[in-house]
């Protein structure tokens, strides 16, 4: 049985998180072991040492997901084997989440637990680590090599499926490692979902294909486009929040600065999350009085859809969004 130390514990950490600037992997969490933590200059996470556990005949593996992005994509290798609890549901920003109760008791069950890592998910690994002193967390982007902003790593990977790819191959060899006896599900299973994103790569190749170089460039609500801007030639060329967290918010100077240069660059689109607040781009997009209309689209970049929106999927999502963006530079 895994030690779950109470509701009381749980309750009394989340609080103290919520009302201090904010748990990260930076703070928190600097007593977790090395797995969470790069082991080379330029980032790379790598992947823990796993020992296999002892399941009872019938009994599956229980895991838990960090993003609903990462817990669609090991599902899609669990599949029956996995029982799976993934925390962040669909529509909630990783960078602003704030577990239940509810969420630690499965995590106090939990073999394994698979996040993001790179301060995606503030707060979140210093309160796994509180309930379950002995839960292994596996960072999914292990072995990826992010981009660099300064000391730092962008953490949004998944935004290029060929990580994902990479994800998919972490995800099945941690998985048959804790569960050898699903060996050949997890594999069989890894190969059929490599071959659909496989697919899904060539599907956002040929629709970014489709708009001409010169006018593949954005304007965001946040960064967190650079993964897709270098696997399929886009440029990003600024944000309404200047910074990689949604939550930061932009001054008034910022904001007619961007105007500016959208006037100048002739952009009448502005791409913001579904996930984020989009009213400081909608404040922005009232100003460009040189557009004859202005869009907002909304993507989806820090969780999949909801059932029914055609993005609930991490495949469903990526389509969606190259669909819309297509959609947009058509009416620039």
């Amino acid at each position: 049985m895994r030690r779950f130390r109470g509701k009381a514990a749980a309750f009394a950490v989340i609080a103290a998180c919520a009302l201090s600037s904010g748990c990260t992997e930076s703070g928190v969490a600097d007593h977790i072991s090395g797995n969470l933590q790069p082991s080379t200059g330029d980032g790379v996470l790598q992947l823990p040492q796993i020992q296999p556990v002892a399941l009872p005949p019938g009994e599956p593996l229980s895991v838990v997901a960090s993003t609903s992005i990462i817990g669609d994509v090991v599902a899609q290798v669990g599949r029956d084997s996995i029982e799976l609890t993934t925390l962040m549901m669909p529509g909630q920003d990783p960078h602003g989440f704030e577990p239940t109760s509810s969420d630690m008791i499965a995590v106090s069950r939990a073999h394994i637990a698979f996040v993001n890592g790179w301060d995606l998910e503030a707060g979140l690994i210093g309160l796994i680590k509180s309930v379950s002193d002995d839960i292994v967390m596996v960072p999914v982007s292990a072995s990826v090599q992010p981009i660099r902003h300064g000391t730092t790593s962008d953490p949004h990977v998944w935004m290029d499926p060929a990580n994902v790819m990479r994800w998919t191959e972490n995800v099945q060899t941690i998985l048959s490692a804790l569960d050898p006896q699903n060996h050949d599900a997890y594999r069989r299973n890894a190969d059929r979902y490599l071959q659909e994103l496989a697919q899904l790569d060539q599907y956002l190749e040929e629709q970014s294909a489709a708009i001409p170089q010169d006018r593949r460039k954005l304007v965001t609500n946040h960064d967190s486009l650079g993964y897709l801007e270098a696997r399929y030639g886009f440029e990003v060329i600024a944000t309404v929040i200047p910074a990689a967290d949604p939550l930061a918010e932009p001054s008034a100077r910022a904001l007619g600065e961007l105007v500016q240069l959208m006037r100048s660059a002739g952009l009448c689109t502005i791409y913001a999350e579904s996930s984020a607040n989009v009213q400081l781009a909608q404040a922005a997009a009232a100003e460009l009085d040189s557009c004859g209309s202005v869009q907002v689209i909304q993507l989806y970049t820090g969780a999949i859809g909801p059932p029914g929106s055609g993005a609930d999927s991490y495949i469903g999502m990526m389509r969606s969004n190259m669909d819309a963006i297509v959609g947009g530079q058509a009416h620039e």
